[in-house]
């Protein structure tokens, strides 16, 4: 006869769910049910083209996208040698540990509320565009490039507005530095897409297509505000006969009604914001960078400086001084305590003939913007390295030149896969009501 066994005694519940909890902890680090704050996965820094992301967590199946450098994605879970992401259609992916390392997620508006203030520096490849926010106004600084050139439904800042401010539909301040197309180029059609309240320009003719087309789009629109730097008796040069873009138009004047001329007044903006120019001359100057508008953004305590194509003199070491009559030398002269900012937007894309050492020490900022990209100018291609360092030594630099090369054939802001730059490595600076500011990379698609 076989002996029974005694029954087991029962476990106690509170013994049962400590188990449970324990096994539960083990699994979760184990197998990465996801991280306890939130992160994004990015290709680390030994990536130099893209890293695969995969359907299932192995080598062997089906690709689904790339990630770039500097692009990133939602990690959802972490597994071994993989970790889980979410692309942007909601659909889940997986990249290799061995490519990628997580960073912190960049917390975005909507989850942090909504800034008082943004700057938006829109990547256009080669050129300059920025968008500037508060709760009660919109301005635009510059809108061109030297390679993007798309216009009407390819213009890329239009798309770029359209998708960060579907809402929009006025404009109260379009600023135009200067009349080169690396600032203009793509302006005409923001002028015949929204309602503008007020452009400034310093007056100075530059008898290209996009200026002339700049030009005629205001005294289209006879409900805008034109301010230039020319005295009331000063006329602006004529334009030559020329076709732009297979249409023909005659020599003569464009000359929008004029508002009131350029002060240095503060400007008001909105609630806590005013703008102030700096710099603005309207006489015929060897170069249009040395007409280019200088303006300083006060936005609820905090300053941004928008420096145009402004230039120091010829291309030199940031330790020489500013050339006697250069933009810098007359802004060190007259009012460097008004040069004071948090944030710079560099001189002429980043180039040695701006960014002296004096001129940076005395505006101290923290953050620093360069816009960029492959067009050389002359036989550089800009930013110069030397400007990038002189930056870095003070804060963080940001440029939009970041993934020009993998960018020519992304999905991204405006037309994807055009073979050109732009699109891409978009940045964007909060502040918030507390004064608070933060500076990230804004990476979009349509």
């Amino acid at each position: 006869m076989s002996r029974q066994q005694p029954a087991a005694a029962p476990r106690s519940r509170s013994v049962i769910a400590l188990r449970f909890l324990a096994a539960l902890t083990l699994a979760l680090a184990l197998f990465g049910a996801g991280p306890a704050l939130a992160k994004d996965v990015t290709p680390s820094r030994k990536v130099t083209t893209n890293v695969v992301v995969r359907s299932k967590p192995s080598t062997a199946s089906a690709p689904l996208g790339r990630l770039l450098p500097g692009q990133t994605l939602p990690e959802t879970a972490s597994l071994p040698y993989w970790y889980e992401v979410k692309l942007a259609d909601g659909t889940v992916g997986y990249v290799s540990k061995i490519w990628t390392e997580e960073v912190e997620e960049q917390v975005t508006p909507s989850a942090a509320g909504e800034p008082r203030f943004r700057l938006y520096a829109i990547d256009v490849g080669t050129g300059l565009a920025l968008f500037v926010t508060g709760t009660d106004f919109a301005l635009l600084y510059d809108a061109g490039s030297n390679d993007d050139l798309g216009r009407g439904t390819s213009n890329r800042v239009l798309a770029f507005l359209h998708k960060v401010r579907p809402d929009l539909r006025r404009i109260d301040h379009v600023i135009l530095s200067h009349p080169h197309r690396d600032h203009v180029e793509l302006m005409p059609d923001i002028i015949d897409s929204y309602e503008v309240g007020n452009v400034w320009d310093s007056g100075r003719v530059n008898p290209i297509c996009g200026y002339r087309l700049f030009l005629q789009e205001i005294v289209a629109h006879p409900g805008i505000s034109y301010h230039n730097a020319l005295d009331s008796d000063q006329q602006p040069d004529p334009f030559p006969a020329q076709t732009c873009y297979g249409t023909p138009y005659p020599a003569g004047p464009i000359a929008p009604v004029r508002g009131a001329r350029i002060t240095s007044d503060p400007i008001p903006l909105g609630t806590d914001a005013t703008m102030t120019i700096l710099h603005a001359d309207g006489t015929r100057l060897p170069s249009p960078n040395q007409n280019s508008v200088v303006v300083r953004l006060d936005l609820g305590g905090r300053h941004i400086l928008l420096m145009g194509d402004a230039e120091a003199g010829g291309r030199a070491d940031p330790s020489e001084p500013p050339k006697p009559g250069s933009i810098e030398s007359d802004l060190l002269i007259c009012c460097a305590a008004a040069l004071k900012a948090d944030l710079l937007v560099a001189g002429h894309h980043g180039s040695r003939t701006s960014s002296r050492a004096a001129f940076v020490a005395a505006v101290g900022a923290h953050d620093f913007i360069v816009s960029s990209g492959p067009t050389r100018y002359a036989t550089v291609t800009l930013p110069d390295q030397v400007i990038i360092d002189e930056f870095s030594a003070m804060g963080t630099v940001w440029r939009t030149d970041i993934n020009d090369a993998q960018c020519a054939q992304a999905d991204k802001i405006g037309p994807d896969h055009d073979g050109r730059p732009g699109g891409c490595d978009n940045i964007e600076a909060d502040i918030d009501a507390a004064g608070n500011e933060t500076v990230h990379y804004l990476r979009l698609t349509d």
